[in-house]
């Protein structure tokens, strides 16, 4: 087995093994484009509605106030200053209130510092490694939301600048806190922080104090992101995307919110009419319908990649002996793969239950050509027909549908391959699937990475035709971004979650009441 595997070119170090990064297909960040543009500002780590205000106050505070040069370097050193005071003023004000501090960046540090038994604190920076800290989070997003625009170098500006609406913003968090001691004593001084202090500012202007009569950036907060008059479509998908979330939860019959309720929710709730949207909502409600339709094609296609490599772990074949052998387990197992394409249209639609069923069973370890190959074959032909000859669609779901091109196979592309195939034996509709867009796909993708980044993603090598394995992949969903969108809304007292079982509040009902 040695003398195999050291045949012809090799590496010449261990690194091969070092597997960096994630996607080896390449095919996962199209469902993050699709969120980008249906819920646009909103990502996966940027759950927190006050973040915006008090970055924006940070960046104005350093501008107008900071003694420092305007530099980068001095912005960087003076916002983790800021930064790391405002994530022990939350730590505080969780402790006087019993709650805990959710999505604080840096909480974990923090809450190391807080517990310590001194009485002041000196300022701390080694709560996140990001040079920029939280706000390397929130700084693109914080762009998307029209609150700055980066730094003009032709003029010597290199930090960000903030927008008029940016400027509101941060004014109206310094009103929060502009009578507290911090703000009048401590914020432009070197000076330890008494933690009584500390414990003001946390109840001026934590995360969780935002409210509608009472917080001088509520009523931007709410503006921005449910805006009364929106600036651009993305501005508007938003916003949509919001109240659809709310107008899910009106109808969700105290049913907590989990990632598959409301995954099987969005894909089949409007389509098969469980649930009623109301009809300014009906674009976004289709928009997401292909965003899950996407989740359900890469995770099943991952699937089947996670079973393809497993399979190279037990033995070295050529990609064709590869090929021909999952071909042949199939036909053991009792399918006729002689048959056209088209005759699987008797196993489809698939029912709710059905995809559920075919998905809890592709996170089976124990690897099995039906689990593993044959039903996620099924829900990618659902996805399929579910997408064919929708005239309901707009023209931004053309687009979504288009995302990622050949080289991320699209939702479009799949469909193109598909007709194409019809009348073909599935024997030669799952060969190519194999072949094309699993086995070449990842060369490609590897290949591209190691170019670009300088990252090894290789989980085989191809040598003198043979596939050597290096590493075992699984099917992952993208976070689904719903939820950061859901921690929004319970900032902005829209609705409330209790145990993961959300109502809409009263004021969140006004709001979309509003849209009729």
């Amino acid at each position: 087995m040695q003398s195999l595997i050291n045949k012809g070119p090799r590496y010449t170090t261990t690194s091969v093994r070092t597997i960096k990064g994630e996607d080896h297909l390449g095919i996962r960040s199209v469902a993050i484009s699709m969120a980008d543009h249906l819920q646009s500002g909103i990502t996966s780590i940027t759950p927190r509605a006050r973040y915006w205000a008090f970055f924006a106050w940070v960046l104005d505070d350093f501008i107008q106030h900071a003694h420092e040069a305007k530099t980068l370097i001095n912005f960087k050193r003076f916002l983790k200053k800021q930064e790391g005071y405002f994530i022990l003023a939350n730590i505080a004000d969780a402790e006087a209130n019993g709650t805990t501090t959710l999505a604080v960046i840096g909480s974990t540090e923090g809450i190391k510092v807080w517990r310590t038994k001194f009485d002041t604190f000196e300022p701390f920076y080694n709560y996140v490694q990001e040079s920029f800290g939280g706000y390397g989070t929130y700084r693109n997003v914080m762009k998307i939301m029209g609150l700055t625009m980066v730094g003009d170098e032709g003029i010597g500006v290199q930090i960000d600048r903030l927008t008029k609406l940016g400027i509101k913003l941060a004014e109206a968090f310094q009103q929060l806190i502009q009578n507290t001691e911090y703000y009048q004593k401590y914020r432009l001084t070197n000076d330890p922080v008494p933690r009584e202090v500390i414990r003001q500012y946390g109840q001026a202007a934590a995360l969780n104090g935002l409210k509608e009569a009472e917080s001088k950036d509520y009523p931007l907060l709410t503006n921005i992101f449910l805006p009364e008059e929106s600036i651009n479509a993305r501005h508007e998908l938003r916003k949509h995307s919001m109240l659809y979330y709310m107008n899910i939860i009106n109808q969700s019959n105290g049913n907590k919110l989990t990632f598959s309720y409301m995954q099987d929710l969005m894909f089949d709730g409007f389509y098969h009419h469980k649930l009623t949207v109301l009809k300014k909502l009906q674009t976004v409600a289709k928009g997401w319908e292909i965003y899950q339709a996407r989740q359900f094609f890469t995770y099943s296609l991952d699937t089947i990649w996670s079973y393809l490599l497993n399979r190279m772990s037990r033995r070295i074949l050529t990609m064709t002996e590869l090929i021909n052998s999952v071909l042949t387990e199939l036909e053991n197992s009792g399918y006729d793969l002689a048959e056209q394409v088209a005759d699987i249209n008797r196993y489809i639609p698939l029912t709710t239950e059905f995809r559920r069923s075919f998905i809890k069973q592709m996170r089976v370890e124990q690897k099995d050509v039906n689990l593993h190959v044959w039903q996620p074959t099924l829900v990618m032909l659902d996805v399929y027909h579910r997408l064919l000859g929708r005239e309901d669609f707009e023209i931004i779901h053309d687009e979504l549908l288009k995302l990622g091109g050949k080289d991320s196979i699209s939702l479009k592309t799949w469909m193109e391959f598909v007709d194409s195939y019809q009348q073909k034996s599935i024997k030669d509709f799952i060969s190519y699937i194999l072949r094309y867009f699993i086995l070449e796909q990842h060369h490609k993708v590897a290949l591209n990475k190691m170019i670009t980044t300088k990252n090894e993603t290789y989980h085989f090598i191809d040598n003198d035709g043979k596939l050597y394995f290096i590493s075992d992949d699984v099917p992952v969903f993208n976070t689904f971004r719903v939820n950061q969108g859901l921690d929004i809304l319970e900032d902005l007292g829209l609705v409330k979650n209790i145990k993961g079982t959300y109502q809409v509040t009263s004021l969140g009902q006004v709001k979309l009441n509003g849209i009729y």
